[in-house]
């Protein structure tokens, strides 16, 4: 239960970060933007790497075996 409790403490901190967007200076805009920038990058990464994994799964990136002659 420790993990369940605690996604739903961070949940309720962004949560209460969001409502107090409206009123934040820019350092805090900026700094929310760059974070949710980031976030996003990396699931977007993450969701690119599992189609190429799972969709394309050609193995024409591995090295050709020299046959002898």
């Amino acid at each position: 239960m420790e993990l369940k409790e605690e996604a739903l403490r961070i949940v309720q901190k962004v949560w209460t970060r969001l409502q107090e967007l409206p009123q934040a200076g820019p350092l805090e805009l900026g700094g929310f933007i760059v974070i949710i920038l980031f976030v996003a990058t990396v699931l977007f990464l993450l969701v690119l790497t599992c189609v190429h994994c799972c969709c394309c799964g050609k193995q024409k990136y591995q090295s050709s075996r020299v046959q002898p002659v």
